[in-house]
């Protein structure tokens, strides 16, 4: 991406597991891939958006964890949602990895 000149880089998918790996983690969740991310390219320079699937049993508690760090309600389903870029920055610099 470009922005006035600058080039910005945006979390890749791994990055953004990782991290929220790490949130399942912090509530106890032991499960070895409790999310899937996908990074959806938007056309016209603008930031990608990131498809993220909840593939963990504690669905509800890890909705209720992020939802309080993105201090927004996540919809399109139990187990899925999506995110702006800037909010997987957030999370992917929240938890001081």
């Amino acid at each position: 991406m470009d922005r006035g000149g600058i080039a910005v880089q945006y979390p890749e998918a791994s990055v953004l597991e990782d991290h929220l790996k790490y949130l399942a983690v912090e509530i106890g969740d032991a499960t070895p891939k409790p999310f899937r991310v996908d990074v959806v390219r938007v056309h016209g320079g603008k930031p990608p958006v990131y498809s993220v699937v909840i593939r963990s049993p504690a669905k509800e508690l890890l909705r209720q964890t992020l939802e309080k760090l993105l201090d927004r309600r996540l919809t399109c389903g139990i187990s899925s949602f999506m995110l702006k870029a800037d909010e997987a920055e957030r999370i992917v610099g929240s938890d001081g990895q």
